[in-house]
């Protein structure tokens, strides 16, 4: 029996809008009793320091820990925890964040007065801890195994909490994920490759049926993606690689996103997707990197036929530019792409439409909450028959797991964000600080690119792609709050940042 056939939808709706108002008010309430306490930019530029809880100052080297272990070993490092429990890393981390959050006093009314995002944000997560306090009972763990569609929203609080207390945070985190950026160019091919030959070949990750290879080639294309919008737009000074350098790592990038292609689609089309929005906002150098990518692709593509390459490196899908012609094809057309292509595209959409259709008819405020095997209901699995809890798209799954309140919510979170990240951008730029809403435009590029891809894999159910997304949501919110204080810290990748403003 699923949540919307054993609660009342008017009850549900009764409970979490109550609680909602009355959890709204008194944020409220005790954030306007007396005013903010400076930032620390603030108190920065009159020569003192806010004291910061040292549990803080820990969970950031967390944070930047576990990203950089999901970018390079994506699902492998997701998977690993205390052995017989179901304490992962990620959930271990939430916890130790919330008690570094807590002994900070971050004073968060700031954020929910200053920001539509963070409200909205708010308001889907305590429409999810609503729909989860009911499941508990009844679903045990499995309720909260599918709650992390929402309560990993909490790492963007994180964040926010991180940048108001310690604003240079921003920059230090540009100037890393900078210069990983080789590192990651270079991986992300030589990982698809291994996760595609040696899948069942290697050793699991222990206490788990996941290889220590383990990859989704979506998410190695959305962060090659997220690579070059970087290049182009936060390091157009040449800090940190000059002019010849980064057209090299374009290429190298070209490259990758072409070999990755011939084995996913969706992380193509997301790639595509943020390559568009970067060229719109780009305008001085959109024709050198439009050359830069075009001429990579048509060497490539030139050897590729001249030579006849042919590599059974993925199964039925070899590499070669007749696959990544028809890979291409697909995407415009589904049954253009070979009997394969087709009919995974034919049996999504049909899932697709049975969960519109069960959720419109029987469970349309709340869904199906969390907890019950969707999997099961609807015969999904994996190619080794393995059921998966979710219809293969992470937005689809909200409203499945949520209902339309869910699906609204959601919605209204990422138009609220996007519009503020647009309106600071603007800012910025008319200020003539290029820099920084270069800054904006690669956030905005980023979270475009992840949610494009959720669409074709689940990919906001795992830690690996839901940590990076609502850490990008968060370094949004956090920019625009100290933008709207007159705070933001120069984001310049030098060494020496200039002062502030």
């Amino acid at each position: 029996m699923s949540l919307g056939s054993s609660l009342d939808p008017a009850t549900v709706v009764a409970v979490t809008t109550a609680g909602s108002f009355v959890a709204a008010g008194g944020a409220y309430l005790a954030a306007s009793r007396r005013p903010a306490p400076p930032t620390w930019a603030e108190r920065h530029a009159r020569g003192s320091r806010i004291p910061e809880f040292p549990a803080l100052r820990i969970f950031e080297y967390v944070l930047v820990a576990l990203l950089a272990g999901y970018a390079f070993f994506d699902r492998a490092f997701a998977w690993i925890h205390v052995p017989g429990t179901p304490l992962f890393l990620s959930e271990m981390a939430l916890a130790f964040g919330l008690f570094a959050v807590l002994g900070t006093h971050p004073r968060l009314g700031e954020a929910a007065r200053r920001s539509a995002a963070f409200r909205a944000l708010a308001a889907y997560m305590i429409w999810g801890a609503g729909l989860l306090a009911v499941s508990l009972p009844r679903w045990g763990l499995d309720a909260v195994r599918d709650s992390v569609l929402w309560y990993y929203g909490a790492v963007a609080i994180y964040v926010v909490v991180l940048v108001r207390s310690r604003p240079d945070r921003i920059r230090r985190w540009l100037r890393w994920f900078g210069l990983a950026i080789p590192a990651l160019l270079v991986w992300g091919p030589i990982a698809v490759v291994l996760d595609a030959v040696y899948d069942d070949r290697v050793p699991l990750v222990p206490d788990s049926e996941i290889p220590i290879v383990a990859h989704r080639t979506g998410n190695v294309l959305v962060l090659t993606g997220m690579a070059v919008a970087f290049l182009w737009l936060v390091d157009h000074a040449g800090v940190l690689y000059d002019r010849r350098q980064r057209n090299f790592l374009t290429a190298l990038a070209t490259a990758a996103v072409i070999f990755s292609a011939m084995r996913n689609r969706g992380g193509f089309v997301a790639v595509v997707i943020g390559l568009v929005v970067v060229l719109f906002f780009l305008r001085r150098r959109r024709s050198e990197l439009t050359v830069v990518m075009v001429g990579a692709a048509v060497l490539l593509l030139t050897v590729g036929l001249l030579s006849d390459v042919r590599l059974a490196l993925f199964g039925d899908r070899e590499v070669s530019v007749e696959q990544l012609v028809a890979n291409l094809e697909s995407v415009v057309d589904p049954d253009s792409g070979g009997k394969r292509q087709s009919s995974t595209t034919k049996w999504r959409l049909e899932i697709w439409e049975r969960v519109f259709e069960d959720v419109t008819t029987e469970f349309p405020i709340a869904g199906f909450g969390p907890g019950p095997d969707l999997g099961e209901r609807y015969g999904i699995t994996t190619d080794e028959n393995v059921p998966l809890r979710n219809p293969h798209n992470s937005h689809v799954h909200i409203l499945a797991r949520m209902g339309y309140v869910g699906i609204a919510l959601w919605a209204i979170l990422w138009v609220a964000w996007i519009r503020e990240m647009l309106g600071l951008r603007r800012r910025l730029a008319r200020r003539g600080r290029r820099t920084e809403a270069a800054v904006a435009v690669w956030i905005l590029v980023s979270a475009v690119a992840i949610l494009v891809n959720a669409v074709f894999d689940p990919t906001l159910e795992g830690p690996q792609v839901g940590w990076w997304l609502w850490s990008l949501f968060g370094l949004g919110v956090a920019m625009t709050l100290l933008e709207r204080r007159g705070v933001l810290p120069d984001l310049h990748l030098g060494r020496r940042p200039r002062r502030f403003e």
